[in-house]
């Protein structure tokens, strides 16, 4: 028998979606793709219309599923959960970076909420420990902050930052 918590399961399925170009944004994709021997090797995402989004109904949430997307590398799972604002700052980075974050060394072993901090109904910071390690073995941790907004009921990412 196998175990699998909701939550994992639910990021999971949440983000195989989101890997999904058109689909994942909930909108007919329109976008450039690249394609060897019929398999999908890169594609941009469109904006979604707003009735096409995720809803995220926790802070908890958005911030799990912008770990995963940070340990997969895929910046469209990171967009997907930006706010508005975010995104017009952080998409032409992305379509440089070929919709692809991070690199081959160090990769992202595990990542974990270790703060959650409510400042109102509508606003939280969260803190993520991200443990990375390379060919030599760990990494030291990296802290994330994670600010996050409640945005027609589900939640936003309005900024990350490293901590120092």
């Amino acid at each position: 028998m196998i175990l699998i918590s909701t939550k994992k399961l639910a990021v999971a399925l949440i983000a195989g979606v989101l890997l999904l170009p058109g689909i994942a944004i909930g909108a007919p994709y329109n976008g450039t793709v690249i394609q060897s021997n019929g398999k999908l090797l890169s594609a941009m995402p469109l904006p979604a219309p707003e009735s096409k989004r995720i809803i995220l109904p926790t802070a908890f949430q958005a911030a799990e599923l912008y770990g995963f997307g940070l340990q997969h590398r895929n910046a469209s799972i990171q967009y997907s959960i930006f706010s508005k604002e975010l995104k017009k700052v952080m998409y032409p980075q992305f379509v440089e970076l070929n919709w692809v974050t991070g690199v081959s060394s160090p990769w992202i072993t595990k990542y974990e909420v270790t703060k959650e901090t409510v400042i109102d109904p509508n606003s939280e910071v969260i803190e993520m420990r991200i443990d990375s390690a390379t060919s030599n073995g760990p990494e030291p941790s990296m802290l994330l902050t994670i600010s996050l907004v409640k945005d027609h009921n589900s939640w936003v990412i309005t900024g990350v930052k490293p901590n120092p």
